[in-house]
C-alpha cells in the first residue's frame, strides 16, 4: 500500500457500504453451534441432514414426538384440547439434539403459529473449515476483513484457504481494464477476498477510486475494496482487492 494505511481504507469502506447484493436467506443449520428456530406448533415439522441420522433427542415431557428414518427426522408439538378451551398450542422453546453424520446438532425450537417448517443441517465441518473458524473466532467481523486483506497483499495464505486461479475480464469502464486473477474462500470466516488487476485502457492515465468498483459486477454483498495504486499512468497496473460476505457461512 503506497500513501494510504489498508486499515482506514477498509473501515472508511464498512461505515459507508451496505453489502452490494439482497441478503440471502438463512444457510443449512451448522453442527456443533446452538442454533435458535421456529418450527409449527399446528403442523409435523420436517428436519434434512446430509447424512444419515443416528438419533434424535428432546423432551417428552414438553409434549414432543418426534421419529427419524434414513436423513430425515420428523417433529411434532403436541395440541392439548380442554374442554370448554378448545385446543392450546405449545409456546414453550424446547431442545432438539440430532447425531447426525457423527457430528451433533444443537437447536433450540421455539413453536409458532406457522405452517410446517423444513430445515436442512449443514454438512460436518472440515478440518479445514474448523482450522479457519478457530483462527477467526475471536475476532470483529472488521478486523477479520483486514486480517484477510494484509494476507492477500502480501501473498501468504494458511493452508486451510481455498485459493483459486483465474483469469476474466469484468467491464467496469470504457477507460480501464480489469481481470480477476484469483478468489481466495474462507470456509468458516463467512470470507471471500477476489483480486482483480486495474489497467488503464487506450493509453490515458487514470484515477481510481474504491468506489468505482463498488458495483454488483464486482463481488455480491461487498463489504470492502481495496485499490493498491490509485493514479495511473497508461502501462501501469493496480491490484484491487475486493471482499464479500459468504451467504450461509460463520
Amino acid at each position: 500500500m503506497k500513501d494510504k494505511s489498508p486499515q482506514l481504507w477498509v473501515l472508511t469502506l464498512l461505515m459507508m457500504a451496505a453489502p452490494v447484493g439482497a441478503e440471502p436467506p438463512p444457510g443449512p443449520i451448522p453442527a456443533e453451534v446452538t442454533t435458535a428456530i421456529e418450527l409449527s406448533s399446528t403442523d409435523v415439522n420436517r428436519i434434512v441432514c446430509p447424512g444419515p441420522i443416528s438419533d434424535l433427542i428432546f423432551s417428552k415431557e414438553k409434549g414432543i414426538e418426534g421419529h427419524f428414518s434414513g436423513n430425515n427426522a420428523f417433529v411434532k408439538f403436541g395440541i392439548l384440547v380442554e374442554a370448554g378451551a378448545g385446543k392450546q398450542y405449545s409456546t414453550t422453546p424446547s431442545e432438539l439434539f440430532l447425531n447426525c453424520g457423527g457430528a451433533i446438532y444443537s437447536l433450540i425450537a421455539t413453536p409458532k403459529r406457522i405452517p410446517s417448517v423444513t430445515v436442512r443441517l449443514a454438512a460436518p465441518p472440515t478440518a479445514d473449515l474448523k482450522q479457519n473458524a478457530e483462527r477467526y473466532q475471536a475476532l470483529p467481523f472488521e478486523k477479520k476483513v483486514l486480517q484477510l486483506i494484509r494476507e492477500a497483499y502480501l501473498g501468504e495464505y494458511p493452508e486451510s484457504y481455498r485459493v483459486t486461479k483465474e483469469d476474466a475480464e469484468v467491464a467496469v469502464s470504457a477507460d480501464l481494464t480489469v481481470r480477476l486473477i484469483k478468489t481466495i474462500e474462507v470456509e468458516g470466516a463467512g470470507l471471500r477476498l477476489k483480486e482483480y488487476v486495474a489497467r488503464p485502457a487506450g493509453g490515458k492515465a487514470v484515477r481510481l477510486t474504491e468506489r468505482d468498483f463498488l458495483r454488483p459486477g464486482m463481488g455480491k454483498r461487498i463489504v470492502a475494496v481495496v485499490v493498491e495504486n490509485q493514479g495511473l499512468e497508461a502501462g501501469q497496473s493496480s491490484r484491487v482487492f475486493i471482499v464479500e460476505q459468504r451467504g450461509g457461512d460463520l
